[in-house]
C-alpha cells in the first residue's frame, strides 16, 4: 500500500510540476504576443501618419493644379512658303 501511495504522490508532484511549467510557458508566450502587438500598433500609427502626410501632399498638388490656369495653346505654325519653280 505504501508503494501505491508513494506512486500517487510522485504522480501528483509530476502533474503539478507540469502544470506549473505550462502556466509559465503560457505567461511567457502571452508577454511575447503583447510585445509583438504593441510593436505592430506602433508601426500602424507610423504608417497612418505617413499616409496622412502623403494625402496632404497630393491634395496640395491637385489644388495647385486647379488654381493654375491652363497653358496657352501652341500658336499655329505657318506652312513653309511654296517655291515658285514648281
Amino acid at each position: 500500500m505504501d508503494a501505491h501511495l508513494a506512486g500517487l504522490v510522485a504522480l501528483g508532484a509530476l502533474i503539478l510540476g507540469l502544470f506549473a511549467w505550462l502556466r509559465q510557458d503560457i505567461r511567457t508566450l502571452r508577454d511575447e504576443i503583447r510585445s509583438e502587438i504593441n510593436g505592430l500598433r506602433a508601426e500602424m500609427n507610423e504608417l497612418r501618419d505617413r499616409v496622412a502626410r502623403i494625402e496632404g501632399l497630393l491634395e496640395a498638388v491637385f489644388m495647385r493644379r486647379d488654381l493654375t490656369p491652363p497653358p496657352d495653346p501652341p500658336s499655329p505654325v505657318d506652312p513653309p512658303p511654296k517655291s515658285k519653280a514648281a
